[in-house]
């Protein structure tokens, strides 16, 4: 890699004091909250931060956005440190291990692979590198937390299905009401589908039936149909099949 800019030294000088004082923080006669603290007891503080900072991309605030990041920061440090002094690995060997993963997946950047400027093909790339550091046989689906909200592990997993090319969700989806309207702005088709999907809730609630657990329920259904499906094709990748081959299997599968 080229020398570092002025930039990323004033970057890492600021990330190693955040770092000592983490550390000072957890050491003897520092805090005593804070050198109590442990991976499961930080859960709910890592989760709650992360959503702090995505209200605070919403809201387009920047000062809080960047006081939100530090939040987060500030969580990823304790956990190092905590696996400093328990688990056999710090702050460095966080920054190192996915230093190096950003770099062998995008060999375009970084290596000599012929340049790219179609983000779809650069997703594509991604996607085959990561099958090739699984020893060439990775599922697209089994990776995504199920523990996420289900509206976005629904998302996730049919974005992923989309992209193999499974003929799913046009075959077995219900006739939609909503649909993109020619010249809408991306904040009123944002507004317009908030309110579709509060009326889709609204109605499911009425019916007696949780939303999200409906949701959960269909997402977890189409995730197993995806993982029969890719150990029907075995060593075979589903997204670089024939599509008749892959409707094939993807039918057999149901």
């Amino acid at each position: 890699m080229s020398s570092l800019s002025d930039q990323a030294k004033t970057a890492g000088e600021a990330f190693a004091e955040l770092a000592a004082t983490v550390e000072l923080l957890r050491d003897p006669g520092g805090c005593p909250w804070d050198a109590e603290q442990t991976h499961v007891s930080l859960r709910p503080n890592l989760l709650e931060e992360t959503y702090e900072t995505l209200e605070a991309i919403d809201s387009g605030d920047s000062g809080g956005l960047a006081e939100e990041l530090g939040d987060i920061m500030i969580q990823i440090l304790f956990h190092a440190d905590i696996a400093r002094r328990e688990d056999g690995f710090d702050a460095a060997a966080v920054c190192n291990v996915i230093r190096e993963k950003m770099i062998a997946r995008h060999p375009h950047v970084f290596g000599d692979d012929e340049k790219v400027t179609d983000s779809e093909q650069v997703v594509d790339r991604w996607e085959a590198l990561k099958r090739a550091e699984a020893g060439g046989k990775r599922s697209i689906v089994a990776s995504l937390p199920s523990a996420m909200p289900a509206l976005a592990y629904s998302s996730s997993v049919q974005k992923r299905v989309m992209r193999a090319g499974l003929p799913w969700p046009e075959r077995h989806s219900m006739p939609l009401a909503f649909g993109s309207i020619e010249g809408e702005s991306l904040e009123d088709g944002e507004e317009r589908a908030g309110e579709y999907l509060m009326a889709v809730a609204r109605q499911v609630n009425a019916a007696g039936i949780d939303a999200e657990t409906a949701l959960r329920k269909a997402t977890v259904g189409l995730r197993d149909h995806v993982l029969r499906a890719e150990e029907v094709a075995g060593d075979e990748v589903l997204a670089e099949m024939p599509d008749i081959e892959r409707a094939r299997i993807w039918d057999r599968t149901e």
